[in-house]
């Protein structure tokens, strides 16, 4: 799935150096979340509950800060034990989906990178269960589920 990128200007995202964590003001309070580039960016915030995560208010008001030069995807994730987590995801231009591998990536990916999680962990979506493995700094993150159809179609000219 690529190696994960945390510096801001990766994702475009304003920041004056890389960190772990940042303080994002959303309208009349805060919030405090990682941000990494999967090939595309990334917003991940640590929450105590997906099921009473406030995705559909705070996932398009973090989605389109003007902190984030290209809009961001925003996750709101988990943690279970340091092997396993959940997640919910805003995707940018989208809105909430129910699994998204990026995501799932840059979920565990920012969990290590604070030390929280191990180098191989499941992810727990609404469409399904990833298992996401990354070795460390500089090397690519791989991400392991299933492959199911979801849709067929013909298209006619």
């Amino acid at each position: 799935m690529g190696v994960p990128d945390f510096a801001p200007a990766a994702l475009g995202f304003e920041a004056p150096a890389t960190a772990a964590l940042y303080e994002l003001d959303v309208g009349d309070s805060s919030v405090t979340l990682s941000a990494v580039s999967m090939g595309n960016p990334h917003a991940v915030l640590w929450i105590d509950s997906v099921d009473a995560a406030a995705v559909g208010t705070l996932g398009p008001r973090i989605e389109a800060h003007p902190r984030f030069a290209r809009r961001t995807n925003v996750g709101f994730a988990q943690i279970l034990s340091r092997s396993h987590l959940r997640l919910r995801v805003w995707e940018r231009g989208v809105g909430e989906t129910r699994a998204c591998g990026t995501g799932a990536c840059a979920a565990m990916a920012a969990g290590r990178h604070l030390g929280r999680l191990d180098d191989s962990v499941m992810v727990d979506l609404p469409g399904g269960r990833l298992r996401i493995d990354w070795p460390g700094p500089g090397e690519p993150l791989w991400m392991t589920g299933p492959a199911v159809r979801v849709f067929e179609g013909t298209l006619t000219s």
